[in-house]
């Protein structure tokens, strides 16, 4: 299709022109416009003032945006008001770009789908991963002596490869490890390491840290969505925020414990670069909990030192929940798959002169050549598109379509290295693996939360829990009492019995669960099988 004379302005995360989310714009803006006649113009915007500005913009009539990409959160904010185009009749027309609708996995199309319908482009796939550093854990697994010493203090064998393998990993068993790991120098470089690390500086996105870790404290399956079944948020009957529930609690206790006990401080300062710098290339901290990016960086060696050495794992569980249905704490290890992150994906707007241009630039950044070669596997620059959730971006041997020559990977874990790979074999296996496993084979999975208000909902958490609870002494109990007293204002302003009919068509209130756990994956070959020791 050609849009001569035609000029889109897209809003995006800023970051400059090789900066995560608005970097790729820049990047295709002269390819773009060799192949359609038409200009970009890109509008920076920080994280803070991104879904402002955007609101802003819609709600005054002022069309300064032909189309944005935001975090997913603001997807109630778009979608019920109108404010931004069905596209399914621009995905069925062929002069559009074909980005393969079909290959996403519902976790992640969850962020661009409502009432069945098509209204944003998939383009990033956010989940939160568990990481560690296979170089100097391995060391300690092979020293009899720091095993021993572990058992002793804890009671059992620490056994992180086959508590993984049979599905036995949990934050209560990541809390002994965390403190394990902190307080001596296990790297070798004469100063004193963590735990674990995260990005919870306040204003950014904190609150995704802790979603993804709550949710196996509370989210129980059923084949239906129900009262009680797959559900994590509300009450879907009455609206009432589920957040001082006993599972609730008991989250917020353990991740409070964790990150202000085995976390160094610096990380409540940290944006997400700071972090991956923090472990990928200062090697301080032995665990990370992150998105994806965590393995599309690694094989860098201007981002990392891990290069081949990142052990990816899918959604610790809990070894205890609450269930709604009973009404009392169960004792289960409980496993809850994710979409946790921003999922930063393409909206066209309905103000937008030229919404055809706009949707054809974001289904051309989401078609095979340019998403799953170039774009999620960082290969022009780190994009902060991450890959896993299309069926394409995946190895065959792990649910997906895509082969170890579609990553410059010779097999049989040689590495030619970087830049001629991007990643080491081990570690992309590692990662496809632990992305099969969050979106199709944990015991449930996690809604997204993308109704109105789910903004100012994702501020009142980063306000309460991340900064007063985390940050400033007040107790897990009432900084969940203040976030709940902030939803249930945010849902009376906007009207309790609207609400209630959103958080129906957000989950899909009484109807089959569309989320089918299937069997857990791993592979002997990407994991040292002489320290797997259950």
């Amino acid at each position: 299709m050609r849009f001569e004379g035609v000029k889109v302005t897209v809003a995006a995360l800023a970051g400059g022109v090789k900066g995560p989310i608005c970097g790729p714009f820049y990047y295709y803006r002269d390819e773009i416009k060799s192949l359609t006649g038409m200009d970009i113009e890109v509008v920076e915007l920080s994280f803070a003032d991104l879904p402002i500005k955007i609101i802003a913009d819609l709600s005054t009539g002022t069309g300064a945006y032909d189309g944005f990409v935001p975090c997913s959160n603001i997807m109630g904010d778009l979608v019920i008001p109108g404010y931004v185009h069905q596209l399914d009749k621009w995905i069925a027309d062929p002069r559009f770009p074909n980005w393969h609708p079909e290959k996403w996995s519902y976790a992640v199309t969850q962020c661009s789908k409502w009432g069945g319908h098509w209204y944003g482009v998939p383009w990033d796939s956010d989940a939160w991963y568990f990481n560690w550093n296979m170089k100097y854990m391995d060391k300690v697994l092979r020293d009899k002596d720091k095993r021993r010493e572990f058992k002793n203090k804890f009671g059992y064998e620490l056994d992180p490869y086959g508590w993984y393998k049979r599905r036995e990993l949990t934050w209560q068993k990541i809390r002994d490890m965390c403190e394990f790991f902190t307080g001596w120098d296990w790297n070798g470089d004469g100063e004193d390491d963590w735990g674990i690390i995260m990005g919870l500086r306040v204003g950014e996105q904190g609150p995704f840290w802790f979603i993804p870790f709550a949710a196996p404290f509370l989210v129980e399956y059923g084949p239906t969505v129900d009262r009680y079944h797959n559900i994590f948020w509300f009450d879907p009957e009455t609206m009432e925020p589920l957040l001082k529930t006993e599972g609730m609690i008991e989250a917020a206790k353990l991740f409070k414990e964790i990150v202000t006990k085995y976390m160094d401080p610096v990380g409540f300062t940290f944006t997400f670069a700071d972090k991956w710098d923090y472990f990928l290339n200062k090697e301080k901290a032995m665990f990370c909990w992150a998105a994806p990016d965590t393995a599309t960086l690694v094989g860098n060696p201007e981002k990392s030192k891990m290069r081949g050495y990142l052990a990816s794992i899918a959604c610790p569980g809990s070894e205890v929940y609450y269930s709604l249905a009973e009404g009392r704490m169960v004792e289960k290890i409980n496993i809850v798959g994710n979409a946790a992150g921003c999922s930063w994906h393409g909206w066209v707007s309905t103000l937008s002169k030229n919404p055809e241009a706009m949707y054809w630039v974001l289904a051309y950044f989401s078609s095979p050549e340019k998403l799953v070669k170039e774009i999620s596997s960082s290969k022009i620059f780190w994009t902060g598109v991450d890959p896993g959730g299309c069926s394409l971006q995946v190895l065959k041997d792990y649910g997906g379509e895509a082969t170890l020559a579609d990553f410059n990977l010779p097999g049989n874990f040689v590495d030619p290295g970087y830049p001629t790979a991007l990643y080491n074999e081990g570690d992309l296996r590692r990662f496809h693996i632990a992305a099969y496993n969050n979106w199709f084979a944990a015991d449930a999975i996690q809604h997204y939360l993308r109704l109105p208000g789910g903004v100012a909902m994702f501020t009142s958490m980063d306000t309460h829990i991340i900064g007063e609870m985390c940050q400033g002494g007040v107790s897990p109990e009432e900084a969940l009492d203040r976030t709940y007293r902030d939803w249930e204002k945010i849902i009376d302003e906007i009207g309790r019995e609207k609400m209630i009919e959103y958080y129906h068509a957000m989950i899909g209130y009484g109807k089959p669960n569309e989320y089918k756990p299937r069997p857990w994956l791993w592979d002997d070959r990407a994991f040292p099988k002489d320290l797997i020791f259950g």
